[in-house]
């Protein structure tokens, strides 16, 4: 057992580097790097190059990380697991029967890459509090600028429409597909229908597509009621406020199962890991069930709609149905026909997959997509939901909160509300996959990184500082 370290020694100070001329990405530390990357991401989007940059960006970063540490570097389970995941990846490209295909598996193994090399550099560098501080208030910044900038699509005040300087230059025929017109024309959002809402403007602001927003928003969601926990009264203020903007975008981006996941992590939260008080935690976690179930059941349709049903049981099935059709039965349909599409894929190729998502005759939506756990068993097969499921059980072994006096300071509240934010994104997951887009998906594991490197610092009996990156 590791000695019980005091909190002065916890996270140590780092020397200061003489002053110079900062050129970002060419003479900065690597977590410079990996803290400005996510600063810039209204850039990337402008250009159109945050589905590429991430991979080349971190590349760099690990390469400079290398150099300082003279090629020495912590590897955790996690790090283990990843890469097994991404062997995984890589060998099932071997059985891609689709050349057009090619792109969509380069992209996604660029997401895994990054997110991979992210990992790499945050639990080796960031071995302050300072410095984890100081990542998880950028990446937080990206997801705010998105809220503002959804904000004001919403209000009609700027929803803009215009080519990307990638989509100047990606082929016509990857422009002509969804994922390659999403990169090519930048827009915040788009008109459609909802049931109780009507037409509305649903929201994507600086992602793909409204359901990895969606994903975005609630990652970020507990992190924020954890940065309001720690905060002084005026800074309070201001997170309130952040808290009210995303839960506001989240509502425009109508993603019912993040929702219905950051309400469930919250109940998790509440009943495990919330206020000390017995009492508190009991009627907390009796009020997020209440507002669970209150979901679940939503319907978003006239109230005489449901008055119609002769029972109690028959109104509860009409809500359940119309909040599940409520954009339509071709939304649920496609999801639906894209799983049973997957699992009789999976039969076909149960051990290696078929290497990334493939287009079935008669569905809109690819095979293996629409959930990470199913995207991992039909493209990588068993193999790779082996790994994944290694994966994202390491993480939550290395992430888990600490007792005690600790418990109270802001690292060990950092732990505890991580423990909401990461079950929000395990259930999230289960109807979602962020990787498809690779901004999401680096903002994922950045979150899980941090909680990693700050549970690494409460049990690392050598706290002597690395060379100030």
């Amino acid at each position: 057992q590791a000695p019980t370290m005091s909190t002065q020694s916890l996270f140590s100070r780092l020397p200061i580097s003489p002053s110079r001329a900062v050129i970002p990405f060419l003479n900065t530390g690597p977590l410079f790097d990996v803290e400005w990357a996510y600063y810039l991401l209204p850039v990337w989007w402008v250009l159109g190059v945050e589905q590429f940059i991430w991979p080349v960006l971190f590349a760099v970063a690990t390469a400079k990380m290398l150099s300082l540490q003279e090629m020495r570097i912590r590897i955790n389970r996690t790090l283990v697991w990843f890469a097994l995941f991404i062997l995984a990846v890589l060998f099932s490209g071997l059985f891609i029967v689709e050349p057009e295909r090619y792109l969509t598996y380069g992209r996604n193994l660029g997401a895994f890459v990054a997110a991979f090399l992210a990992v790499l550099i945050v639990t080796n560098r960031a071995n302050s509090w300072k410095r984890v501080e100081r990542l998880l208030s950028a990446g937080l910044f990206a997801v705010l600028v998105a809220g503002l900038l959804g904000l004001a699509a919403e209000m009609n005040l700027w929803r803009p429409s215009f080519l990307s300087v990638a989509g100047r230059l990606l082929p016509a025929s990857v422009v002509a597909t969804s994922y390659g017109e999403a990169i090519a024309v930048r827009t915040l959002g788009l008109n459609t229908w909802f049931s109780g809402l009507g037409l509305y403007y649903r929201l994507n602001s600086l992602f793909l597509f409204s359901n990895h927003y969606s994903s975005v928003l609630v990652y970020a969601i507990p992190l924020l009621f954890f940065k309001l926990s720690t905060a002084r009264t005026p800074q309070k203020i201001i997170y309130a406020l952040g808290i009210v903007l995303l839960a506001y975008n989240l509502f425009y981006t109508t993603g019912r199962v993040a929702m219905i996941s950051l309400i469930a992590g919250a109940l998790y939260f509440a009943l495990f890991h919330g206020p000390h008080n017995r009492s508190l935690r009991l009627l907390s976690g009796l009020g997020l069930a209440v507002a669970l179930l209150g979901l679940l059941l939503a319907s978003f349709v006239e109230v005489a709609d449901v008055e119609h049903a002769s029972s109690v049981a028959d109104r509860v099935t009409d809500a359940g149905a119309a909040f599940v059709f409520a954009r339509g039965e071709g939304s649920f349909n496609s999801r639906f026909g894209v799983y049973e599409a997957s699992i009789a894929g999976f039969l076909e190729r149960p051990f290696f997959g078929w290497g990334t998502e493939r287009d079935v005759e008669g569905l809109a939506l690819p095979a293996g997509s629409h959930s990470e756990y199913i995207a991992a068993l039909y493209r990588q097969g068993l193999f790779g939901l082996f790994a994944f499921v290694g994966l994202l059980w390491s993480v939550w072994r290395a992430t888990r909160p600490i007792h005690g006096d600790e418990a109270r300071k802001p690292w060990g509240k950092f732990l505890r509300y991580g423990r909401w934010f990461y079950a929000t994104a395990l259930i999230n997951s289960l109807l979602n996959d962020p990787a498809v887009d690779t901004s999401t998906f680096v903002l994922l594991w950045l979150f899980i990184a941090l909680l990693i490197a700050t549970r690494q610092q409460m049990i690392r009996e050598d706290n002597h500082a690395l060379v100030n990156g």
